[in-house]
């Protein structure tokens, strides 16, 4: 038996293996298991959709390094004869940038910042990517995918050939967990007029879903919009009438000074209120939480709001001023503090609390 200092400092040496959450739960006791749907996750930390997820050998590093999963960077779906309503949503990024606040004087804390949109793919090649990541045969690993479709205003229907045919593609390549991502940046790019369109995407698409998919569990991310939070808990709560699974909370806030998405500390603390809220109202729906994760107290704040699960990807993806301890690529270095960080890692943090289990941390 190893004590938490002597594992801490074998794996700063080491590389993490696979197994890390069993090794860890035979030496202190610490039950690092909790799940995504109907997905049992070796430990609560994936990698959120982003430019970390878009190719095979990204997803190899993701597993290899010890992270319980990972979504798929978003694909803008289509019908079978390749009509996209969403073709705006397919655009790459003019910069990307690491951004510091003010407080921030060590550069610890990467935000990033760009102007980039969803997967620039059309949905054939992002199909062969697809291909490419079920071929990779990772066990124990939830990859999960994420796409949108068409969105109309108040006074349009609805074109499911869209959204359906996107759906076969996913069913088809075994996918039964899926996010709809309503990408941060919608309404500088006015793609609604008024708040009752953004209630019925949410509340409609969940049921044109299970209508003709019923065992795919569904995600929808709720967006963070600065319409107040009484709004975004309408979000929430219209989606979860639609028949939603479960929730992803959720995107970037919009700031026009940076003319991109914006994380960081704000994010975080937004994201926690919205959870806190929701689960107040409805504490069977399952959360999978992002924003401003740097840390496993960090972690262990979402757990205790009520998530099941985070997903972070600017801590991995940006630039940290400050070197990291750990030898090896930036997966790996960031997936090591945030579970064994003396100060601030997930396991001394649980051990520090009294808790043995995630499911215990949730209960609280």
């Amino acid at each position: 038996m190893k004590t938490l200092i002597e594992l801490n400092q074998f794996y700063l040496e080491n590389p993490l293996p696979i197994n890390i959450q069993e090794i860890i739960k035979e030496n202190i006791g610490i039950d690092l298991t909790t799940h995504y749907a109907d997905f049992s996750l070796k430990n609560p930390i994936l990698v959120a959709p982003g430019q970390l997820t878009v190719n095979s050998s990204q997803i190899q590093k993701i597993y290899k390094a010890g992270y319980s999963g990972c979504v798929l960077k978003s694909v803008v779906g289509e019908s079978e004869n390749s009509q996209c309503s969403m073709t705006g949503l397919r655009k790459k990024e003019d910069f990307i940038k690491t951004f510091y606040e003010k407080e921030d004087k060590e550069g610890e804390y990467p935000i990033i910042h760009w102007n980039g949109r969803l997967d620039t793919r059309n949905l054939n090649e992002y199909m062969q990517f697809i291909k490419e990541v079920n071929n990779l045969n990772l066990s124990n690993f939830a990859i999960i995918g994420s796409f949108v479709c068409h969105l109309p205003k108040y006074e349009e229907d609805f074109n499911e050939k869209e959204w359906l045919y996107t759906l076969k593609k996913f069913d088809d390549a075994g996918y039964k967990i899926l996010e709809i991502d309503f990408c941060p940046y919608l309404r500088q790019d006015n793609y609604w007029s008024t708040k009752e369109d953004i209630l019925r995407w949410y509340r409609k698409i969940p049921e044109i879903i299970k209508t003709y998919f019923p065992k795919i569990k569904i995600y929808p991310k709720i967006i963070n919009i600065n319409f107040g939070m009484d709004f975004q808990i309408e979000m929430a709560k219209e989606t979860i009438k639609g028949g939603s699974d479960g929730l992803v909370i959720g995107n970037r806030i919009y700031k026009e000074e940076y003319n991109s998405g914006h994380g960081g500390e704000e994010l975080r603390l937004t994201n926690l209120q919205q959870i806190k809220k929701i689960k107040e109202l409805f504490p069977d729906i399952e959360i999978s939480a992002t924003g401003g994760i740097y840390s496993g107290k960090h972690v262990l704040e979402y757990l205790k709001a009520g998530a099941a699960n985070v997903q972070l990807l600017s801590y991995i993806m940006g630039k940290v001023k400050k070197p990291f301890i750990k030898k090896g690529n930036k997966f790996e270095q960031v997936f090591y503090k945030i579970l064994f960080d003396i100060k601030d890692g997930l396991i001394p943090c649980m051990l520090k609390d009294g808790y043995n289990n995630i499911k215990e941390v949730g209960l609280s």
